[in-house]
């Protein structure tokens, strides 16, 4: 499972514990086992300043500590190392309190055996490595929460509040938990006067049945100002219909209020400019926020699901079973992180934030890489056919933009193929330019749909049941148009699809002129 050492810190007092502990990890391979001792939580503390652990074996008596006090004092210094007690008795309730202060598991003393021991190690490796990945993907995801120009919460259909981006935060001076947990209309915005309060609660009221609620409306500064807003109301349903989730937006126009002393048409002439864009950034987050509910709950459940049969039955499970529940976990992971790579995308976007930093690099190595990388997901057998010609040691492109173009059209050949179907993926070069070719055995494109395809959250009419985020296309386009790229899109029904891209390998070249 592992191909390098697998360093555990054991910290015990116990000179007879110690020893036993000693003789099980002697048996080991002594090259992949490697075991260090000590006797107390201070000395265990500077030993995981110096040197990093893969695990800590931890009694919770020591001379410097005593109970679950120890796991506290040890996570509050050393947070992201995995570790399971060693306890003298059987003892659920002691069990429970050390794992919701972060352990990983635990073990009785006078029941651990050779094979025990090691897969709780495994297991406890494997655990803490998704809790990281989990994390990670949440900070990306608050990342795409928090990046947008408007102040932004969630409330339920109910007006409480649940989440509140730093834009809002900033703009009300409030801390996030000054906020979360109370009915919007009785934070400090909104409870200066009944008439705001109910104007609210009515507005709550019909964004909980369904309905959008826009208005430009006043709220209190922290200043003790009363300034204009334009406000949204904005209801999610879930597959049922029912309303599950209330999208609140805001963005201070007091400037804007302050300054109309121009005519009235030309008042309303650029409002009615500026609620269109808005109303098709609206669009874009709804659809943004609609499809990260609906696409997250599958890869959510898969880890979630197969957590819980690892935690229940890991000691029953036979390996090839319990390898293939992580590596369930492992491919749910990675779709979500996929998910936020292009919501990120779409996001910077929006907001005109997309960097294009073209470098060397060499394509041959960069192509292998990206569909090595996608033969590891394939779960329908489909088989990758890759083929080069031409010298590609040093041409200039973006790497993280190309990176988005070969893996959502790839993705793409794989997810709509049928069982066992062959993606041919080349890569030719003429008069400095790259051609990249990729062609599917996959459902194809209705004709009448081709035109549509590159429309951020657009899926073609026959793509059924089958999952994605109509992202991947709409991406593929922006990083060619930023690289000065063309993309040819053709596909027959029921044949497959082949995407046809070119760009120019001197991309150094296009930035200089553009920024010129």
């Amino acid at each position: 499972m592992y191909n390098k050492p697998i360093h555990v810190l054991l910290v015990e007092d116990s000179p007879s514990d110690a020893r036993l502990q000693h003789h099980r990890f002697s048996r080991l391979d002594q090259e992949k086992w490697q075991l260090v001792h000590v006797e107390s939580l201070t000395q265990a503390i500077n030993r995981c300043r110096k040197f990093t652990f893969d695990v800590v074996l931890l009694d919770l008596n020591l001379p410097d500590s005593d109970g679950l006090e120890t796991v506290v004092e040890f996570r509050a210094v050393v947070p992201n190392i995995p570790v399971i007690i060693l306890t003298g008795s059987d003892d659920d309730e002691l069990a429970l309190g050390a794992i919701s202060q972060g352990t990983q598991d635990y073990l009785c003393k006078d029941k651990i055996t050779i094979p025990l021991l090691v897969r709780t190690i495994y297991h406890a490796i494997e655990r803490e490595q998704i809790l990281k990945q989990l994390r990670e993907s949440e900070r990306r995801f608050r990342g795409v929460f928090n990046q947008t120009f408007q102040f932004m919460a969630l409330l339920t259909p109910e007006g409480t509040v649940l989440e509140m981006n730093q834009t809002a935060i900033e703009f009300s001076k409030v801390k996030h938990e000054d906020y979360v947990g109370l009915p919007l209309w009785d934070s400090y915005a909104w409870n200066y006067s009944q008439t705001s309060q109910n104007w609210l609660k009515g507005a709550i009221n019909k964004a909980s049945h369904g309905k959008l609620v826009r208005e430009e409306v006043q709220i209190r500064s922290t200043d003790e100002d009363i300034v204009w807003i334009d406000f949204s109301l904005k209801p999610l349903t879930d597959e049922t219909g029912k309303v599950v989730l209330l999208i609140e937006e805001g963005r201070e126009i007091n400037a804007r209020k302050n300054s109309e002393i121009n005519t009235r048409q030309q008042a309303e002439a650029e409002m009615i400019r500026v609620w269109e864009q808005e109303q098709e950034l609206n669009q874009i987050k709804l659809n943004f926020v609609s499809m990260v509910s609906h696409e997250f709950r599958t890869p959510l459940t898969t880890i979630q699901t197969s957590n819980h049969l690892l935690e229940q039955y890991q000691e029953i499970l036979p390996e090839d079973k319990r390898q293939a529940y992580h590596t369930s976990i492992k491919k749910a992971v990675y779709r979500i992180t996929n998910l936020l790579d292009d919501a990120l995308i779409i996001g910077k976007n929006v907001s005109r934030k997309i960097e294009f930093e073209p470098a060397p690099l060499n394509l041959v190595k960069f192509c292998k890489n990206l569909v090595a990388e996608q033969r590891t997901n394939i779960s329908n057998n489909c088989q990758i056919v890759f083929n080069h010609q031409g010298k590609y040691n040093n041409v200039y492109l973006d790497q993280n933009l190309l990176r988005q173009i070969i893996k959502n059209v790839l993705s793409n050949g794989i997810k709509f193929s049928l069982e066992g179907a062959t993606i041919k993926f080349e890569l030719s070069s003429q008069d400095e330019v790259a051609t990249f070719c990729i062609q599917d055995e996959g459902i194809g494109i209705p004709p009448e749909e081709l035109d549509r395809v590159f429309e951020p959250f657009y899926r073609a009419g026959n793509v059924g049941n089958i999952q994605g985020t109509g992202l991947g296309l709409s991406i593929v386009k922006k990083a060619i148009d930023l690289h000065g790229g063309q993309i040819l899109l053709t596909s027959k029904v029921g044949v497959g699809t082949t995407v046809k891209l070119t760009l120019p390998v001197n991309a150094h070249q296009l930035k200089k002129k553009s920024g010129s």
